[in-house]
């Protein structure tokens, strides 16, 4: 924990809620972008019953930390908290530098989503760009109905990169926002594109580059993400490099650049560009490859595009074209300390060995993640994924050995005298226990009765029935607490 959050915390643990807050005060001041910040002086003024103040704060630290996971627990708290007042000076720590934003969009015969995306944003930001490469549908018509936005035509050169740069040397505002013409701005975010701006604006030697939450819909439901850049000023000699899945670079370092700010924030985007018809019929599978091939003929040594280009074949192409694309992105990647996505390309390398048995394989990459970020989520789940089917493979082999122990004794004839109690019971109790780990626990109850009867002195059988009578009361006790819930629920 940095130690400005412990001081902060511990004050907080020791009630010291008015030192915690004034504290609270300087630090936020000081670091205007600290999520953590924001959350312990709101935690301080709740604790003191300010619960309108101590709202705005939490607000403004999930907006920074959008991925945080304590909103709900601190919700359900503020509701014993009465309002209060929210003092001036906090208004004044709230309050945010006015800038003004405009809207970037790129289409081309985009007539099924563009004006949701459009009405999304009117009245978010300050001027609205579009550039057409060539629409042949109703799209440039429906652009018409909104005086307010400004379209730009430019002829398609398999390059995304170039129609971002043309939208960008239109834009007249101090930031600029992109959103694509299949998404649309959740309408409870509109105000937070020109205050997350705001924030941001105060930071003087990096440039920030922050990145929305895209709510993707998808066949089994919604996926978010927050990889992408699509909020950043316009001063800092930003431009757009690479035919697709295009990077922000700087004029003097490129797309490694060291001095671009990364930074999830709380503006929600939703996507259904992903949804398997809409997908089809844009044929974009086909594009992506074309000029991802492209690009990595262009840009040899760019671990970027090798990565992407192994992602897009994971569905077209198989996992052998996918894996030689990894490896070229390790090749040239694993050197270069601001690629930022070995972790994701050691999980895909992973997940394609998974899908393919190769299990020891598999568990190798997962770990390679995990060195990485070793608090990894994804890594640790396929890590214990991976464990529990070795684990079921080793009951499957547990269960052979125990039966040949017991029909052993039928052909065995070697000088060494065998366990006599492994025919007698040894062996079936084994296997009651190998049954209840694989969750037979009804084969593995009813082994251990009839054992019972054949050697009735054993203590050990005793105890493993008296183990499954056990859970099996647990279960029962829960299975009528959900029934009450459920009657309850339905009104019974």
């Amino acid at each position: 924990m940095d130690p400005r959050h412990k001081l902060l915390s511990d004050l907080i643990l020791s009630e010291r809620y008015e030192e915690a807050e004034q504290l609270g005060k300087k630090h936020v001041q000081e670091f205007p972008i600290d999520p953590q910040g924001w959350l312990l002086l709101g935690e301080a003024l709740m604790n003191q019953g300010h619960g309108q103040a101590a709202q705005k704060l939490f607000n403004r630290s999930v907006l920074l930390d959008p991925k945080a996971t304590w909103m709900s627990f601190m919700q359900k708290e503020l509701q014993k908290v009465p309002l209060g007042e929210v003092s001036d000076e906090l208004k004044q720590l709230l309050s945010v530098p006015e800038v003004t934003v405009s809207a970037a969009i790129i289409v081309k015969d985009e007539e099924r989503s563009i004006e949701r995306c459009i009405q999304s944003i009117l009245n978010a930001v300050d001027e609205i760009i579009v550039v057409d490469s060539g629409s042949t549908d109703q799209t440039l018509s429906i652009l018409r109905k909104f005086p307010q936005v400004k379209v730009y035509q430019m002829k398609w050169n398999d390059s995304f990169a170039e129609l971002r740069n043309e939208a960008l040397s239109h834009v007249h505002s101090q930031w600029v926002f992109w959103l694509d013409a299949d998404e649309w701005l959740h309408e409870e975010d509109r105000g937070l594109i020109r205050l997350t701006a705001g924030i941001f604006s105060r930071l003087k030697e990096l440039i920030p580059a922050l990145q929305p939450c895209i709510v993707n819909y998808v066949k089994d439901g919604t996926l978010q993400e927050f990889s992408v850049p699509r909020l950043f000023p316009t001063d800092k000699d930003i431009y757009f490099s690479g035919r697709i899945h295009e990077q922000i670079a700087t004029a003097e370092e490129g797309i490694f650049t060291t001095r671009v700010l990364h930074k999830p924030v709380g503006i929600r985007l939703h996507h259904d560009g992903y949804e398997p018809q809409i997908k089809a019929g844009k044929d974009k599978a086909n594009r992506n490859l074309k000029l991802l091939e492209l690009m990595t003929e262009e840009e040899p040594t760019n671990p970027g595009w090798w990565y992407f280009l192994g992602r897009e074949t994971m569905d077209s192409e198989g996992s052998k074209r996918s894996l030689e694309c990894f490896e070229k992105v390790i090749e040239y990647g694993k050197d270069n300390r601001h690629f930022g996505r070995m972790a994701e390309v050691y999980m895909l390398m992973g997940k394609i060995h998974n899908s393919q048995s190769r299990l020891d394989q598999a568990e190798e990459y997962y770990r390679k993640a995990l060195a990485l970020h070793p608090d990894y989520p994804d890594a640790h789940f396929h890590l214990a994924s991976i464990a529990t089917l070795k684990a079921q493979k080793l009951l499957s082999t547990a269960m052979k050995h125990v039966q040949l122990a017991a029909t052993g004794f039928h052909t065995y004839r070697g000088p060494v005298v065998p366990d006599q109690d492994i025919c007698h019971w040894k062996a079936d109790a084994l296997k009651a226990d190998i049954f209840v780990q694989n969750g037979q626990i009804a084969e593995g109850a009813a082994l251990l009765r009839s054992l019972k009867l054949k050697a009735p002195n054993q203590k050990v059988i005793s105890e493993k029935i008296k183990y499954i009578e056990k859970q099996k009361q647990q279960l029962l006790l829960q299975n009528l607490r959900l029934s009450n819930f459920e009657r309850r629920d339905i009104g019974e």
